[in-house]
């Protein structure tokens, strides 16, 4: 979810390389990780009997001998401990040994190969703490390195380190292996209960998990100093690895702090505060902390289950037997505070969990059935394509209108812009823009790397393939149904904003120049840097042509800036091959843009595009140098229809390619598109009100259709 993109931690010193100048008897500990409490709080250690953490044994628990006996064990440990041990849990030695000693040796490398996957301002993922959010605040004695380890489409593998070698194939076997072991608990959990074991699995199959690998190092006056605050864990379940013989968790239990020393090759076990709801109280998350050794380091991991994003988590039907939820408010609301930050794998929620069905690689397809003998498959016909009037060359009243950005800011020609620019929203929809800023050396530069791209082999290009579930990477987009019509072209989508978005999997590295190699820090951002750069570029324009929009009809800038500002954007890159049968296929079906705003470079000489006016197709002929922008559906809604989506399409030229590149400006995800009041003068409301999530799962599971979405949300006037 975007919103989990949006909050992070406050950068703070690396604690590694803090430990190492102030370990000396001389020194001091900074102030900001003085814990008075550390010594404070009595710990019992060495427990045993009632006050030993229960062990499951999970092959009893299998086991139709052992599992009913073992089953109650299981049941009492959840819910008067809230944490247990799990022994002959299935993973295998190796797996752990691998993972144990990859971690080991990420945490031994030198600083600067560590920050080479520092955090984000706003993002968890990657190296570094989590969780602080202010100058003043108390800080803990630890480093961590967090990933998104599944969905695997939501890896963002800018922050996976490459050394030691072997450390990406580690985490992912490691995850793998783990998968069904959180679900068989989760199943027996359920029958612990009398419930369905669907009642859980249903909740955490398939759903975000996170790993955090976590670095204590030792601290002479290691009762002044916390490696980890008291807490409990948001999740559902929670599997914790020891990857080193330094001990160090403690859980709450009595209102006494029990050590809890892991026996070598065991997992610990804990509930998290979702579980405890979902259970209305059977089962307990318990508040736990790490402290810290004064001589040796202690090391982590911390595998995350997270509930499917979604839902309302509130006790389930088959826990609530006695007809009494448990769940208190302030448990809902530390639930929906923390919910923000735990699934750090998508900014646009709707194209993640959506993609189309594999079809046949268009560029490929064009070389084989462009002879003179040759015949298109029939999934590529398209009667319409000839059977509807095209006008060309027109000029006057039918010509695009243009738009002069330099004129908009000017304030001797603003107001008569401004003028312009609403008429070319409210009755085109669409306009080309000119004097928009953005140097021609960066646009020269994308154009050459999108072209470069697009003619390298389709092997090379299928190193990007878009996964069964995404519509980034390269392939087709909207293809949902077996017979459904296909579309004479091929595209490359990448998320762009916000940066922790990015899915770096699906981006090329070859042009060498295509991607910036800096991505973690905008000031490195260069001219010859083509699709980062424009991006930021093109950022800037967006908004400021939003801003305009708004005062052409007399309403505050703010009202489409606050929508829009540091919203997820899009890039598609689209490639049109030739096809001698052109009147017969259809470069991109008749459609409205959906989100707020599109941007549209064209990257050769060819055109394609076509437009609807007045019920007649235009043909649109962008110059060189200039931008095409066009009003999508989201922004139609919000403006009540003042603006308009323009229902456009792409044809197919016979002899040559044709290349673009679609930079779409999506609103904020969480938000309700409904016609803002400012444009509501009259108090006509023209369209239903709907959450975007919900507008945005229409769109991404139909194919095109002109524009069906928003006749549909029309109210009858």
């Amino acid at each position: 979810m975007a919103e989990a993109r949006t909050i992070g931690s406050i950068s703070v010193p690396n604690v590694q390389e803090l430990a190492g100048t102030c370990n000396g008897p001389d020194e001091q500990i900074p102030e900001r990780y003085i814990r008075p409490e550390a010594s404070s709080d009595e710990a019992i250690k060495n427990n045993h009997g009632d006050m030993s953490i229960p062990i499951i044994d999970l092959d009893k628990l299998i086991s139709p001998q052992s599992s009913q006996e073992e089953c109650v064990k299981l049941r009492s440990a959840c819910q008067y401990w809230g944490f247990f041990q799990l022994i002959n849990h299935g993973v295998q030695d190796e797996v752990i040994a691998n993972l144990k000693r990859d971690i080991v040796d990420f945490f031994s490398q030198p600083l600067d190969t560590k920050k080479e996957y520092t955090q984000l301002p706003n993002s968890l993922e990657g190296y570094g703490q989590g969780f602080v959010f202010s100058e003043d605040q108390k800080l803990d004695w630890a480093d961590m390195l967090y990933l998104q380890v599944h969905p695997s489409d939501s890896r963002d593998l800018r922050f996976w380190p490459t050394s030691p070698a072997s450390f990406r194939q580690s985490i992912d076997a490691y995850s793998s292996e783990t998968k069904s072991l959180a679900l068989c608990l989760l199943e027996f959990m359920a029958k612990a209960v009398g419930a369905k074991p669907e009642s859980l699995l249903g909740i955490f199959e398939e759903q975000p998990r996170g790993l955090r690998m976590t670095y204590y190092p030792p601290c002479r006056q290691s009762d002044k100093v916390m490696g980890l605050s008291p807490h409990s864990d948001v999740v559902g379940l929670t599997l914790l690895l020891q990857i080193n013989d330094v001990q160090g968790l403690q859980i709450k239990k009595d209102g006494r702090w029990l050590s809890v020393d892991s026996p070598n090759g065991a997992l610990i076990v804990n509930i998290g505060d979702t579980l405890e709801i979902l259970s209305n109280g059977k089962f307990r998350s318990v508040e736990h902390r790490a402290v810290i050794n004064p001589n040796k380091e202690r090391i982590s991991a911390s595998l995350f289950h997270y509930p499917c994003e979604n839902m309302v988590i509130r006790p389930l039907p088959e826990f609530v037997k006695d007809g009494k939820p448990r769940t208190t408010a302030s448990q809902e609301k530390k639930i929906k505070e923390n919910t923000r930050c735990r699934n750090l794998g998508i900014a646009m929620a709707g194209a993640r969990s959506v993609g189309s069905l594999p079809v046949p690689n268009v560029q490929a397809l064009a070389e084989t059935c462009n002879g003179p003998d040759e015949h298109i498959p029939e999934r590529y016909i398209r009667p319409e394509a000839s059977s509807e009037e095209v006008i060309n060359n027109y000029q006057g009243s039918m010509a695009i209108p243009i738009i002069d950005l330099n004129k908009l800011l000017s304030p001797q020609s603003s107001e008569e812009e401004v003028v312009k620019l609403r008429s070319a929203c409210q009755y085109w929809g669409f306009f080309q823009l000119i004097n928009h800023g953005v140097p021609d050396e960066v646009i020269a530069n994308l154009k050459r790397d999108i072209v470069d791209f697009f003619s390298q082999p389709l092997d090379t290009k299928k190193e990007y393939t878009q996964l069964p579930n995404s519509l980034e990477g390269y392939g087709q987009s909207f293809v949902f149904s077996e017979d459904q019509k296909l579309e004479w072209a091929d595209m490359l989508y990448l998320h762009v904003h916000p940066s922790d978005s990015r899915d770096l999997r699906f981006w090329p590295t070859s042009p060498a120049s295509f991607r910036h190699l800096s991505l973690l820090n905008r000031r490195c951002l260069k001219v010859g840097n083509p699709l980062m750069h424009t991006h930021q570029r093109l950022k800037a324009w967006h908004l400021c042509l939003f801003e305009f929009m708004a005062k052409a009809v007399g309403a505050e800038p703010e009202s489409l800036l606050g929508l829009f500002e540091e919203q997820p954007r899009g890039l598609r890159m689209a490639y049109y091959p030739p096809c001698r049968q052109a009147d017969k296929v259809m470069g991109l079906s008749p459609h409205s843009d959906a989100g707020g705003l599109t941007l549209l470079l064209q990257i050769n000489d060819m055109q394609g595009l076509q437009i609807k006016k007045d019920g007649k197709w235009l043909s649109i002929d962008a110059p060189n140098g200039a931008l095409i922008a066009n009003v999508g559906d989201t922004l139609e809604i919000l403006s009540n229809g003042t603006f308009r989506s323009v229902e456009h399409r792409v044809m197919v030229n016979p002899n040559k390619e044709r290349i673009s590149a679609a930079l779409f400006h999506y609103p904020c995800e969480n938000m309700v598109i409904s016609p803002l009041p400012e444009f509501v003068k009259n108090g006509k409301v023209k369209y239903r009100s709907i959450s975007y999530l919900d507008f945005m799962k229409q769109i991404f599971t139909q194919q095109l259709d002109g524009k069906s979405r928003v006749e549909t949300l029309k109210l009858d006037q």
